[in-house]
């Protein structure tokens, strides 16, 4: 059977693109500004404040792409599998060992956590942000959310 893709292909951009972008361009624009004297800079900063805001801005931006899209997958499945790659490693799992999901609204995206019973090797859990094929992927396999269901009981 074919591997149905359900993770966005945003997934690579917000994963690793972007942020590799974000640290070249405005890495280098940070460090321009910190080693560049500003003694010209007039009111209301002062040249320490302009180099402080400058790299707090950078850094926090850093922080909120690493916590929001740093642990995102590439996922796909089959009727009888789940394949998971962090686009260096792939590993494939059966859909019983998935214990719960769990979606979160990131108001542009759809954050999906599936949550395993054992660790594998990425961990407890799996996070990817979900493409509209995954919900036509779980119309299509009922008895994929049946299997999950029934872990439960």
């Amino acid at each position: 059977m074919k591997v149905q893709t359900v993770s966005s292909r945003w997934t690579f951009l917000l994963k690793l693109a972007f942020p590799l972008l974000w640290i070249i361009i405005m890495g280098g624009i940070t460090l321009l500004v910190i080693v560049s004297p500003l003694e010209s800079l007039k009111e209301p900063f002062s040249p320490m404040a302009a180099k402080s805001l400058v790299a707090s801005f950078f850094l926090l931006v850093l922080a909120v792409l690493y916590f929001l899209f740093g642990s995102c997958k590439w996922v796909g499945m089959t009727d009888t599998h789940l394949y998971v790659s962090n686009f260096f490693q792939n590993f494939k799992y059966t859909h019983d060992s998935i214990a719960s999901i769990e979606e979160t609204n990131l108001f542009l995206f759809t954050k999906v956590t599936l949550h395993f019973h054992q660790p594998g090797k990425f961990g407890k859990s799996v996070s990817f942000i979900r493409s509209h094929y995954w919900k036509y992927f779980l119309e299509k396999y009922p008895q994929v959310l049946e299997t999950i269901a029934a872990e439960k009981i």
